[in-house]
């Protein structure tokens, strides 16, 4: 099954379900959510079904999975849960993508996937950038200035804004636009980002900021800092379920490796309970924020390594560590990396899914080797076909 067809599966089991009236008007059409106006309850089950029926068919029973014990976790609250939202400035609109019609923009005047005020810190941003005479980015004749405003938000309401620019001769307006940030509630820190490529990205080349350069990231008893860059879990209402879960599946062991280790999220969230904790992340930024966060908090049996996974992988030993956790990107492990672990042979793998489909395909692979123990689904993104997977093997 290639992801489409697991999205369509999951958009087909989900439309069968029970009907409600959206909160938002524009959820029909609105590209940020796609099931607004199907009962929560049904979101879920309908995930479950389309997960159970992907993993019987690629055969995951032959080395372990067992349907009758697979459950999906449903997010404590389906709205308000998303930690990052990019929203397009263009055409005079301010909004996000229309489903399925990347250049129509819906307008926007709130957004549940974020706290109100989050959503209007952002908007107030781009009322002003209107009032200041800043061209919108226009993606089809790659002409004008402003292309997305970001906001991100932490557990406690805190925000972080970003502008994502093309050049332009507006540096006194950013700045301006950073007076209008942070004078809004809970906004901490306002950056300028230059994407001055034809990729449409909502990221960027720091240019300048103003206020807190990150975004304090309360995960539990562990405090974070995030940048307007960094790779963090979307769901701020579920992260802690799927951490305590990674921390039962790693147990008190000697060393851990935490694979694609980000800021140090979950392999902060294992230092009290391990040995040792080896993270490796290949994003420079992300690595250094998990270096500081250790010694900022006194934890000082976490080591932050800057590299490529797979080429780190091709250092170790066989045995270099008893439990390897990995949390990849959407594009999974791949061959090489799940032959590295195959040649390492830890006793435990956890790993941590964004996309079932190239889990399925890691999957197959260390199944050469490995029995799936447990596994899981997380509906981080509610509204949405999107679903994580925790899978623990053996």
């Amino acid at each position: 099954m290639r992801s489409k067809e697991f999205r369509n599966l999951v958009a087909d089991l989900v439309r069968a379900g029970e009907a409600c009236e959206p909160r938002c008007p524009h959820a029909r059409e609105c590209g940020g959510c796609a099931y607004q106006d199907r009962a929560y309850a049904g979101q879920v089950a309908a995930k479950r079904e389309a997960l159970e029926r992907l993993f019987t068919a690629a055969g995951l029973s032959e080395i372990g999975y067992d349907a009758t014990t697979f459950a999906v976790v449903a997010s404590p609250d389906p709205y308000t849960y998303r930690t990052r939202m990019d929203y397009v400035a263009t055409k005079g609109r301010f909004g996000l993508r229309a489903r399925g019609k990347f250049n129509y923009i819906i307008e926007l005047s709130t957004c549940h996937l974020i706290p109100p005020a989050a959503f209007a810190a952002a908007h107030a941003v781009w009322v002003r950038a209107n009032e200041l005479g800043l061209p919108d980015y226009n993606i089809r004749s790659h002409e004008g200035f402003l292309r997305y405003v970001v906001v991100r938000r932490s557990p406690d309401d805190q925000l972080l804004i970003a502008i994502v620019t093309a050049e332009g001769p507006y540096a006194e307006a950013a700045e301006e636009l950073a007076r209008t940030a942070l004078a809004q509630a809970g906004v901490v820190g306002f950056h300028w980002l230059l994407n001055n490529t034809r990729t449409d990205l909502s990221f960027g080349s720091p240019l300048q900021h103003w206020g807190a350069a990150t975004l304090p990231m309360r995960v539990g008893a562990t405090h974070l800092m995030i940048g307007p860059n960094t790779f963090f879990q979307n769901n701020v209402h579920l992260l802690d379920h799927l951490l305590a879960a990674v921390g039962e599946a790693v147990g008190p062991v000697a060393s851990v490796a935490d694979l694609y280790g980000g800021v140090g999220t979950i392999g902060m969230h294992l230092a009290p309970q391990v040995g040792q904790v080896i993270s490796v992340e290949e994003v420079a930024e992300s690595a250094a924020l998990a270096a500081q966060h250790s010694v900022a908090q006194g934890v000082t049996n976490l080591q932050a390594i800057n590299q490529d996974v797979l080429s780190y992988l091709r250092t170790q030993a066989p045995a270099a560590w008893p439990v390897a956790v990995v949390d990849p990107p959407r594009i999974g492990l791949g061959p090489e990396v799940c032959a590295e672990l195959l040649r390492i042979a830890p006793q435990r793998l956890v790993y941590v899914s964004c996309n079932p489909i190239t889990l399925v395909e890691d999957l197959r692979i260390l199944g050469a080797h490995y029995r799936l123990r447990h596994l899981t689904g997380y509906d981080m993104f509610p509204h949405t076909p999107h679903v994580e997977v925790l899978a623990v093997l053996e």
